[in-house]
């Protein structure tokens, strides 16, 4: 007999799949209402002290050689003759979900667990308990307690149609499983001769796994740290029939990612692959919206899904890409963003962003569903992770503006006379609303504490309007003004309850005046804690970035325990004599010295390139010293010079690339650190022999900084390293990476201030940059030293 166990939300689904894609709609992970949960229970407790909350509930239920183990908590529990069973859920709109669950019995995975709990109460104490669902409303103090009746005889039709399909299922995911691990027997290194490094770095991942740690890789450029990751960390799942979750921080570099799945492929591996696409990317409609009023192939999606067999459609293909799922959805007229993520169970690597397993509000928690799976868990690659903590703190950091609101009256006043005048009055509440947290005086920034009610009250109007006008029978236009207004408003009010909870000191309010209003700006200094249970859904994590020194900090602000991970650093596979690395300490970027710096910055950059011509790359800590820097400077004979503009167009991008890469003429590219030309950009052979990391780009002294720099050192003890130094040297570091791209590159990198000696500052830097101290990195004799450089010859 083979065990199978299942929580009840995974196991209580109608019997087939019904429903249309939206927030009503009951599938998928729970991951929002936690905290009304608790204040419910908390309640409830108060006012009756026979009442207890999470209690478990579990019954097994044999069929076909199979024992399933079905197990939950209910919410609420009421003794008494008979006891109640209560089942809280959060929404929006507690009286649309009412209606649904009353409409719907034993059709709606709500109903289904709420009967679940029942029927395994019955089961055991043969009583009839009675049901209850306690609806609380999202954006208000609204509830609504709905009874509902135990249907044990339909519940037990249900109950056999469920364990049928249940034991499908699990024969799926048998051969699923046996596939990966026969997969896993063969599955070898793409590459014939390794890059010195690539065989340690596969080791230690190992290793790590083996001691179950997660783990941290800091790992160069050059090294081929990708396939280096990816072939252990895949190795492992497959061999325990499970997949792996490849997320990066832009879609733009998913390509490294697939392009080291098609080497694995191209050795005879029959791995399966599947990139997730954007929803904005890959919906069909004008605007990206899940509502099946709005959306035809949100409409019965689980019915058509289910109907027409597509799960075992995309089971049956290797490579899973949109245009495959665009093509589908066009002909089932099924949403072809959804249908990604309920394939994502047929494929054995997942490439993905970090939405899709970090952001508050992700897609993704069905996808991670174990189900009848019970191979254990994926394991997760997080490529580029020095990324993480920042790109953590932005999805809890949103701001209001006046003036941003304000210039959206045009387009409100354009909407259908309808909705024109309601909107625009909500657009004005809206903008006062802004306006009431402004303090006095008002000049300067200042930090605030919002109340909250307001922006909660504002948030329903907005909602009410919203579903109004999706209700009515007016096309959804591209960038519609009244979707833009309702979801702005909404991801400022979720995280404002997040700020207004006393426990949380990670975050906190201000307020910049302008002449229209102001701006409100939530800024979260720490995302640790909101995200560190999303690695609960993964066996094996692995972080890997050529920047991620100090480990301590950025283990802390991705949400790992720094006493409990594996860390390694791994040095460059290129012969250091192909590369020069200098600093020039003489020269201060900081603010109080930059007048006198800009013409000596651009004297060394013009020095240096007329001793070799070639392409050079000039990064700068902000536009503003680009621009006076450049405006002083004067190229080398020959030289064509070129510089990033603010906001530049993906096209005007693509041409500086071009220009780089055809080496029609030495160039001197001026950018910014932090910026596109600066990372997850390859510059190999003669497209860059040169790079110059103009001072680190510390951020700027203001309010929001000096607030996360004291809440860093109450903490952790390192508020300035942890505020500014640490996050400047990372986009220095990675500046200076652009260079030395592969064995046959000879390149040349000069980092320019005092501050790049200093203790605080070099100890981000990577371990072959030096010996024992950067000082070593200091030259007597700048330009003699560069000029014999490049006289030597390449070395390998």
């Amino acid at each position: 007999m083979k065990l199978i166990t299942l929580s009840i939300r995974e196991f209580a689904l109608p019997v087939p799949r019904t429903g249309s894609i939206d927030a009503q709609s009951g599938y998928g992970k729970a991951q929002e209402g936690q905290e009304i949960h608790l204040r419910v229970q908390a309640s409830r407790l108060k006012d009756d002290p026979s009442y207890e909350a999470e209690v478990p509930l579990s019954q097994s239920f044999e069929r076909e050689g199979y024992c399933f183990k079905v197990g939950g908590r209910m919410d609420g529990f009421f003794p008494g003759e008979p006891p109640r069973i209560e089942e809280i859920k959060s929404t929006f709109n507690i009286w649309d979900l009412s209606r649904r669950l009353t409409e719907f019995p034993l059709g709606h995975p709500y109903d289904l667990q709420l009967q679940t709990y029942g029927y395994f109460y019955w089961l055991e104490h043969q009583v009839v308990p009675r049901l209850f669902f306690h609806l609380v409303s999202t954006r208000g103090r609204e509830t609504h307690d709905l009874e509902r009746e135990l249907n044990i005889q339909g519940y037990a039709v249900w109950l056999e149609n469920r364990l049928d399909e249940l034991v499908i299922e699990a024969q799926k995911a048998e051969k699923r499983a046996s596939r990966r691990r026969k997969i896993a027997v063969d599955f070898t290194f793409p590459f014939d001769n390794p890059r010195r490094g690539q065989l340690e770095l596969i080791a230690s991942i190992e290793e790590g796994m083996k001691e179950g740690k997660r783990m941290l890789v800091q790992a160069p450029t050059g090294l081929g740290k990708t396939a280096g990751v990816l072939y252990p960390v895949l190795k492992e799942a497959l061999s325990r029939g499970q997949r792996v979750v490849y997320i990066t921080p832009k879609n733009s570099q998913h390509l490294v990612a697939e392009d080291a799945v098609e080497r694995f492929q191209d050795t005879g591996s029959k791995i399966k692959s599947l990139s997730i696409t954007a929803k904005s990317k890959i919906c069909f409609k004008n605007e990206p919206l899940c509502n099946p009023d709005y959306c035809e192939f949100a409409r019965d999606y689980y019915r058509k899904v289910h109907e027409h067999g597509l799960l075992d459609l995309l089971a049956r293909k290797k490579k899973l890409k949109a245009s495959v799922f665009k093509k589908i959805g066009e002909e089932f007229e099924v949403c072809p963003f959804e249908l990604q993520l309920d394939g994502a169970q047929e494929a054995d690597t997942v490439i993905c962003d970090y939405n899709y397993v970090f952001a508050p509000r992700t897609s993704f928690g069905r996808m991670t569903l174990s189900g009848v799976d019970q191979e254990g868990q994926p394991n997760l690659v997080i490529d580029e992770a020095h990324n993480l903590p920042s790109r953590a703190m932005d999805y809890y950091s949103p701001a209001l503006s006046s003036l941003a609101l304000e210039k959206m009256r045009d387009e409100v006043r354009a909407l259908p006379s309808l909705f024109r005048g309601e909107a625009e009055r909500q657009l004005d509440q809206c903008i006062q609303a802004i306006i009431t947290c402004r303090p006095e005086p008002s000049e300067k920034p200042a930090r605030i504490d919002p109340p909250l009610d307001p922006f909660l009250e504002e948030d329903g109007n907005l909602r009410s309007l919203l579903s109004r006008y999706l209700d009515s029978s007016l096309e959804i236009q591209p960038r519609d003004v009244i979707l833009r207004l309702s979801f702005y408003w909404s991801a400022f009010t979720e995280a404002l309850q997040y700020v207004k909870d006393p426990q949380r000191t990670e975050f906190f309010t201000t307020f910049h005046s302008h002449p229209t209003g102001g701006v409100i700006k939530i800024t979260c200094c720490d995302a640790s804690e909101l995200i560190q249970h999303a690695y609960d859904d993964y066996d094996q994590v692995v972080g890997f970035s050529a920047t991620l020194k100090p480990f301590d900090y950025y283990s802390r602000l991705s949400g790992l325990d720094p006493d409990d991970i594996k860390q390694s650093e791994f040095q460059s596979p290129f012969d250091r004599g192909n590369r020069k690395l200098l600093i020039i300490p003489q020269i201060s970027t900081k603010y109080s010295d930059r007048e006198r710096s800009y013409p000596k910055v651009a004297e060394v950059i013009q020095r240096v390139t007329a001793l070799r011509a070639g392409n050079y790359l000039a990064f700068f800590p902000s536009f503003e010293f680009l621009e006076r820097v450049i405006a002083q400077f004067v190229p080398p004979p020959g030289f064509t010079v070129l510089k990033q503009q603010r906001d530049m167009r993906a096209a005007e991008v693509e041409g500086i690339l071009e220009h780089l890469r055809s080496e029609a003429s030495p160039t001197i590219v001026f950018a910014v650190q932090g910026g596109t030309f600066s990372e997850g950009v390859d510059y190999p052979g003669g497209m860059a022999i040169g790079a110059f990391v103009v001072g680190p780009p510390l951020p700027n002294f203001d309010l929001e900084r000096e607030q996360m720099r004291a809440y860093y050192q109450e903490n952790y003890g390192a508020g300035f390293d942890y505020a500014y130094a640490i996050p400047a040297m990372s986009k220095a570091i990675q500046a200076a990476g652009r260079v030395i791209r592969s064995e046959t590159d000879r390149g040349l990198i000069v980092l320019i201030d005092s501050r790049f000696v200093q203790a605080g500052y070099s100890r981000a830097m990577p371990v072959d940059w030096f010996k024992e101290n950067p000082q070593e990195l200091v030259s007597a004799g700048i330009l003699k030293e560069v000029a014999e450089f490049w006289e030597k010859p390449l070395l390998s």
